[in-house]
């Protein structure tokens, strides 16, 4: 499926020409943070995956030792978690008239009680996710 998507103000834009339809959530507090809310993330994608015009309204903050967030200078709309040794996650909510499935829930010990997600997806907490995320 192809997406195109934008920031808010339309200063960036990203086009992704292939991309699968699982969406996987994260509830880790810097998420939350940076996002507002848990962060509906596509798949991870290399960076020869996509395509973002208007890189001059990027700003990139580097929020742990091992992962930086981008969000446009202009609006502030949070465009991409991006793992310095791995890929691009972008938000769902980027992209006009996205459809998907929600197949992991990241961080879940982390998830607020007042919301519940209505699926069968995977979950892991922190603690798995860290491991497989450090275990190489």
């Amino acid at each position: 499926m192809k997406l195109s998507g934008s920031c808010l103000c339309g200063k960036v834009q990203i086009t992704i020409p292939d991309i699968s339809q699982e969406i996987t959530v994260c509830h880790c507090h810097m998420c939350q943070k940076f996002f507002g809310s848990p962060f509906l993330s596509l798949q991870e994608l290399a960076s020869d995956q996509f395509t973002l015009k208007g890189e001059e309204s990027v700003h990139r903050y580097s929020s742990s030792p091992w992962a930086e967030r981008g969000f446009c200078k202009n609006c502030g709309s949070s465009l991409f978690y991006h793992a310095l040794e791995g890929g691009y996650f972008f938000p769902a909510g980027l992209f006009e008239k996205i459809t998907g499935t929600i197949t992991e829930e990241i961080c879940y010990d982390n998830k607020p009680d007042f919301y519940q997600l209505n699926n069968n997806a995977k979950k892991f907490t922190e603690e798995e996710f860290l491991t497989h995320l450090f275990k190489e």
